[in-house]
């Protein structure tokens, strides 16, 4: 018989050797990043939008241009072009041109710049163009915004077609009166300067009415010419007959109250100055470029002169009239009579007639209303009249010859129901080349069949139907019609309702 096997006891562990270290297990686990597969579209978005800016600035530019100056008076690339204080461009580069040929050619300055597309348009022909940089000189003090700043190249926009130059830069800034519409141009002739410079003034009974330009010899050295621009609102007083004088320097008379000194002002004295008087009939306006010569001084005759010329009239459009007249004849001898007045453009359907042109006198014979090249009796006005008062008929164009309604459609029309409430100056539209006749605030008086006009005016009768309107707005007031008190302004009659 055998002995069981005896138990296992667990083996004790082995004592680690001094030398022998237990070495931790690392264990590996990879994370994903948030967003780190996308970081390549950095690159890709950067460069999208390199390419948009590239793009955008590529569709705003505009033409190239050279501008050609004798100096650039520190003007350097980059800086920038601008119009009326707006930026439009910059200054890409500035260059020497080529020499001419001949032995006294001679090199200018080109200034290259670019202008933005928006601002094309501005660069035509007339365009003008100067650096921008303090300026002190009798026209006054220029260009203060450069004394600290930068130069730029200026720009006065042309009038005429697209052009791209080159253009002929100014050797100092315009004067601001030559960017106005409507102004007038003109040259004064002079044996000598007189005292005449460029930024001198031009002034009527010793208000300023305009600048002298420019002040050089002719082109054969004979006399001394100044370019001189009156300002729109004054351009009208500038007729055929106008008289130019010298405003200049200090005249000195002796008499029994001792010595007297006259002078016109302090600036014409330094900077030197023209006047003008206009005397009562002057003739036509005078159209740009027209020539004038310049007296020492002016005569006493010149002082006493009074015009009545509305200033600015030129710039409203007058309302759109047609004359008209009414012939007949009477007695015993059938003496020819008349009576003149005008048609006015209500709207494109009716026009107002002065009833005083389609009512001749009781005893009248012959009677034929003439207007332009046709002739018709006032009684066939009736079957077309849809509207009346006592002094103006509104009638239907239809009862015009077609000639005359080709002359009233298209203008400015004289359309009102009442007479509006008028405080301003007024302008009577009588056709006459001089103009309308100006009339001011206190020479009317409101009554309630309109403003009565003072008979101080002198107004011809043939006045009769002439419109209108504000001095200054041009706004339609009513019409002229002689009455028994005198001449006097009112409203065109409202449309007869049996008639809508």
């Amino acid at each position: 018989m055998t002995d069981p096997p005896a138990p296992e006891t667990p083996a004790e562990p082995e004592a680690p050797d001094s030398d022998q270290r237990v070495r931790p297990v690392i264990v590996e686990r990879r994370t994903r990043s948030a967003g780190r597969g996308f970081i390549w579209l950095i690159p890709v978005a950067a460069l999208v939008v390199s390419v948009w800016i590239a793009l955008d600035a590529w569709s705003d530019r505009g033409p190239r241009i050279v501008v050609e100056f004798a100096e650039v008076h520190g003007l350097e690339a980059g800086d920038v072009v601008r119009c009326r204080g707006v930026e439009i461009g910059r200054v890409d580069a500035i260059e020497w041109s080529a020499l001419g040929a001949g032995t006294e050619a001679t090199r200018s300055i080109r200034v290259v710049a670019t202008i933005r597309a928006d601002a094309s348009d501005l660069i035509r022909s007339g365009a003008r163009f100067w650096i921008a940089r303090p300026e002190f000189d009798y026209g006054g003090i220029r260009g203060l915004e450069t004394v600290v700043g930068p130069r730029y190249l200026a720009l006065s926009p042309g009038t005429g077609d697209v052009e791209r130059g080159p253009f002929v830069g100014l050797r100092a800034a315009p004067l601001e009166w030559v960017d106005r519409v409507d102004d007038l141009e003109i040259v004064i002739e002079s044996a000598e300067r007189r005292g005449m410079r460029r930024g001198g003034m031009v002034t009527y009974r010793g208000l300023p009415a305009g600048r002298i330009l420019e002040v050089e010899l002719a082109s054969d050295a004979s006399r001394v010419e100044a370019r001189v621009v009156i300002d729109r609102r004054h351009a009208t007083l500038i007729r055929e007959s106008t008289r130019f004088y010298s405003t200049s320097g200090v005249s000195f008379e002796f008499g029994l109250d001792g010595l007297r000194a006259d002078v016109e002002s302090l600036e014409s004295l330094v900077s030197g100055g023209i006047a003008f008087a206009t005397p009562p009939d002057a003739g036509d306006r005078a159209v740009t470029g027209g020539r004038f010569v310049l007296a020492p001084r002016a005569e006493d005759a010149w002082l006493e002169w009074r015009p009545r010329i509305a200033l600015g009239g030129h710039v409203l459009e007058a309302p759109s009239s047609v004359r008209a007249t009414l012939r007949w004849t009477n007695g015993i001898f059938r003496a020819s009579r008349s009576r003149s007045g005008w048609i006015t453009r209500v709207d494109d359907a009716l026009v107002a007639i002065p009833a005083a042109l389609l009512t001749p006198p009781e005893d009248a014979k012959d009677v034929v209303f003439e207007c332009g090249e046709g002739s018709m009796s006032p009684n066939s006005f009736d079957d077309h009249e849809v509207g009346r008062t006592d002094s103006i008929r509104l009638v239907s164009v239809a009862s015009l010859p077609e000639t005359i309604v080709k002359e009233l459609v298209g203008g400015p029309s004289i359309e009102t129901t009442s007479l509006p409430r008028v405080t301003v100056p007024l302008l009577i539209w009588t056709g006459s080349q001089d103009g309308p006749v100006p009339v001011t605030r206190d020479a009317w008086s409101i009554e309630a069949e309109g403003l009565l006009l003072d008979s101080g005016l002198l107004l011809a009768q043939d006045v009769i139907g002439s419109p209108v309107t504000e001095a200054e707005s041009g706004r339609p007031v009513g019409v002229v019609v002689a009455t028994a008190r005198g001449m006097m302004v009112v409203a065109v009659p409202v449309r007869s309702a049996t008639t809508e």
